[in-house]
C-alpha cells in the first residue's frame, strides 16, 4: 500500500489542527471516508473539506455529531471553538498543541475510546505498534493538548506513564479491559493506596448528567443452582469495602471459554448477604445482574439522577416550595436563573415534576380525551420516566383521570438512534414500554422536521395543554390555550404522527416488538433479559439513595416486557 499523503500542517491553524485530528480519529476507527459521511449524513466531498481544513464544521450541531461519532468525548467540539475565536479574533494564540507531530494509531484509539473529561490516572485501552493490546494509565487532557501524538507529548515535556499490560496482576480477571472495551466512556483507575478498592470507576454524564463514581471490588464466582456465588477469601478487606458510604458494586468473575462474565451486587445488598460457608466468606448474586447493556444503562442512568439529586437535596426542596406560587398560574416559562444554585439534573427534576403537576391539573377540564405528546429522543432523557419518583404515579394518575387508553407520540430520527449508544437506547425502549405497561399507545415520528415541537397535550381541534421540560430554554414552559393556531399545530402533528408511526400495531406488543427493531434491538434477547431481572428486582444491582429517585418504574416496565412473547 502507498503511503498516506499528509498534506495537512496540524501546527498551521486550528481548522487544519481539526481536520488533522478528525481524520486520525476516523481511521483509528476503521471508518473510510464514505462510511464516515453515511454516519455523519453529509457528502464524502464535505468529509474531504472537514479534513483537509479548507472547511470547518458549519455549527456547533455538526461538531458535536462529529465528535460523538468518533467518540472524541468533546474534544473536537473545543477545537471547533478554537476556530471561531481565532476568525473573530486574529491575534488570538491558540491553547491548543503549537506542534503536532503525526499521530500514531495506538494513541488516536486510544482516545477514541477515552472518556468525555480529563482526569489524572485513568486507565483506557490502547494498541501498541506490534499489535498488543494495554491498558494505559494517562491524563487524557494534558495528551489531547499536546496534539495527541507520543512525539508531541514528549516534545512538550510531558511523560506518558508506563503502559499495563491487561493480562498483568493489576487486572487479574480480565474486566477493566472488559468494560472498557464494551463502553468506552467508563473510566477506570485503581487507587493508591487502595483502602479495600480494587478499581474506581467513573461513569460518564451526558447533555445534563453530570457523571458518577463507583467503587469496585471483583472476586472469583460460579454458578451454583441458578445463582452467582462470589467467593471472598479476605473477610476484613470486603468488610472495609462494604462498609464505606459511597457508592460501592461487588463484581463477580466468572471465566468461560469464550469470554469471562461479570456480575454485579449493590454493596449495600451485598453487605446483608455475607456468609461464612467452610474457610471462606462468599455473597450470592442474581445470574439476572449480569453485567451488560441492559444492567449497564440502568446502573448509568440511576448512579448520576440518584448523586446528582441527593447532592442538592435541601436546596432543591426550598425551591420547589418557592417556585410553588406559578402553580396559580394557566401559563409560565420559568428560567433556570430562578434556582442558580442547582445543578442540571435537579433542574430537570424541577421542569418535569412541574410540568407533571401542570398536566394532572388541566386534564379533568380538556372537553374529549387527548392525545399526548412528549419531547424525549434518548435513553439519558427518557430514563426519568423510569427513575424520577414523580413519573410512574403521574402515569397511573392520568390514565386512571382518562377512563381508559390514550396515546403519546415520540419523534425519534434515524440520526438520533445512530448515534446513541446500545444502553441508552434499551432504556428509552424501557422509558415506552413502561407507558404500554400503563396502557398508553406509544407512537413514533422519524420526521425531524417535528423535533422542536414541545411536549404538549391536545383535545384536538378543541384546546392544548403545553408542558415542555425537556431541551427547553429554561426549567419549563407550560399554558392552557384554546388559540386556534396552536392548538391546529398541535392536532396536525398528533395526528400525522397517529397516521404514520413506524411503530404502529394492533397490540402492545406488536408496537413494542417494531420500536426494537427500529431501535436496533435483538426482541429475543430483551424479553428474556428483563423477565429476569424483573424476578430479581432492581435494586439490588443499584439501589437509589435520594427521596427522589424510585425503581418502581424500572421493576415495572422489566416485569412488562418480561411477560411478552419471545417468537415473532
Amino acid at each position: 500500500m502507498g503511503q498516506r499523503p499528509n498534506v495537512l500542517k496540524p501546527d498551521q491553524s486550528p481548522r487544519h489542527r481539526l481536520g488533522y485530528l478528525i481524520r486520525e480519529l476516523r481511521e483509528a476507527r476503521g471508518l473510510s471516508m464514505r462510511d464516515f459521511a453515511a454516519k455523519t449524513f453529509v457528502s464524502h466531498s464535505k468529509v474531504q473539506r472537514w479534513e483537509n481544513g479548507a472547511r470547518p464544521p458549519k455549527d456547533r450541531s455538526e461538531a458535536e455529531l462529529i465528535d460523538k461519532v468518533l467518540g472524541a468525548g468533546g474534544f473536537l467540539i473545543e477545537l471547533w471553538q478554537e476556530i471561531g475565536r481565532e476568525t473573530s479574533d486574529p491575534n488570538h494564540v491558540s491553547d491548543s498543541a503549537s506542534h503536532v507531530s503525526d499521530a500514531s494509531l495506538a494513541l488516536a484509539t486510544a482516545v477514541s475510546q477515552a472518556a468525555p473529561s480529563g482526569g489524572e490516572g485513568i486507565f483506557i485501552p490502547a494498541r501498541l505498534n506490534d499489535g498488543t493490546v494495554v491498558l494505559v494509565a494517562v491524563d487524557r487532557r494534558a495528551v489531547l493538548r499536546a496534539g495527541m501524538g507520543i512525539g508531541a507529548a514528549t516534545a512538550a515535556g510531558l511523560t506518558m506513564p508506563a503502559a499495563v499490560a491487561i493480562n498483568a496482576p493489576e487486572d487479574p480477571f480480565g474486566f477493566a479491559r472488559s468494560v472498557t472495551k464494551n463502553w468506552s466512556g467508563l473510566r477506570l483507575s485503581r487507587p493508591n493506596p487502595d483502602y479495600g478498592v480494587d478499581w474506581q470507576a467513573l461513569l460518564p454524564g451526558g447533555r445534563s448528567m453530570l457523571g458518577s463514581q463507583l467503587l469496585l471490588q471483583v472476586h472469583p464466582a460460579r454458578i451454583v443452582e441458578g445463582r452467582v456465588v462470589v467467593s471472598v477469601p479476605a473477610q476484613r478487606r470486603v468488610e472495609e469495602f462494604l462498609t464505606r458510604p459511597t457508592r460501592s458494586l461487588l463484581v463477580g468473575a466468572i471465566d468461560t471459554k469464550d469470554a469471562s462474565q461479570f456480575y454485579v451486587l449493590d454493596g449495600r445488598k451485598a453487605r446483608g448477604r455475607l456468609m461464612k460457608n467452610g474457610g471462606v466468606y462468599e455473597v450470592t448474586a442474581p445470574i439476572a445482574y449480569e453485567l451488560d447493556d441492559l444492567t449497564y444503562g440502568i446502573l448509568w442512568a440511576v448512579a448520576n439522577y440518584d448523586d446528582a439529586l441527593q447532592a442538592d437535596d435541601q436546596d432543591l426542596a426550598e425551591t420547589r416550595s418557592d417556585l410553588k406560587a406559578y402553580e396559580r398560574l394557566s401559563a409560565s416559562a420559568v428560567s433556570r436563573e430562578a434556582a442558580p444554585g442547582l445543578n442540571a439534573v435537579a433542574h430537570m427534576w424541577l421542569g418535569s415534576d412541574f410540568c407533571a403537576r401542570h398536566i394532572l391539573r388541566a386534564l379533568p377540564e380538556l372537553p374529549e380525551v387527548p392525545a399526548f405528546w412528549t419531547r424525549e429522543q434518548r435513553g439519558e432523557e427518557a430514563s426519568a420516566w423510569l427513575i424520577f419518583d414523580h413519573k410512574y404515579p403521574y402515569l397511573r394518575e392520568t390514565t386512571k383521570a382518562l377512563g381508559g387508553t390514550s396515546t403519546r407520540a415520540f419523534c425519534i430520527p434515524e440520526g438520533v438512534v445512530r448515534s446513541s449508544p446500545r444502553h441508552e437506547r434499551i432504556l428509552l425502549f424501557l422509558s415506552m414500554a413502561l407507558m404500554e405497561a400503563m396502557g398508553i399507545h406509544t407512537q413514533v415520528t422519524t420526521d425531524p422536521s417535528y423535533e422542536a415541537v414541545e411536549g404538549f397535550v391536545v383535545a384536538p381541534d378543541r384546546e392544548a395543554v403545553i408542558a415542555n421540560w425537556v431541551r427547553g430554554e429554561g426549567m419549563w414552559h407550560v399554558d392552557v390555550t384554546a388559540r386556534s393556531s396552536i392548538v391546529r399545530d398541535c392536532t396536525n402533528s398528533a395526528q400525522d404522527v397517529n397516521a404514520h408511526s413506524v411503530t404502529a400495531a394492533p397490540t402492545a406488543a406488536g408496537r413494542l416488538r417494531a420500536l426494537a427493531h427500529y431501535l436496533d434491538l435483538p426482541w429475543a434477547w430483551l424479553v428474556q433479559r428483563c423477565a429476569h431481572l424483573a424476578r430479581a428486582g432492581s435494586s439490588g444491582l443499584v439501589q437509589s439513595r435520594s427521596r427522589l429517585v424510585s425503581a418502581a418504574g424500572i421493576d415495572t416496565a422489566c416485569k412488562y416486557v418480561g411477560s411478552l412473547p419471545a417468537d415473532h
